[in-house]
């Protein structure tokens, strides 16, 4: 896939930051920050939302398991 548009409108940027947890102040100093701020910042922004993926997915894959057990449970007659 060959990216042709590498602008991100002003909006667009404030709603990605705020959806990624940054605060107001951030969000407003963020622009006049240097290149290397922006990108640690993004970065973190973006380790935090993985490490929170993660958890979600450890809790549904348990949630997953008990679900199963509970099934099978149903299906050998015992409740």
């Amino acid at each position: 896939m060959k990216v042709t548009n590498t602008s991100v409108t002003d909006k667009e940027m404030t709603e990605v930051l705020y959806q990624a947890g940054l605060n107001e102040k951030q969000i407003k100093t963020f622009p006049s920050n240097c290149y290397a701020e922006k990108v640690r910042i993004l970065r973190n922004a973006r380790h935090s939302l993985l490490d929170s993926i993660h958890k979600q997915q450890t809790l549904l894959d348990k949630l997953d398991y008990v679900l199963w057990c509970t099934e099978h449970q149903e299906s050998e007659g015992e409740v």
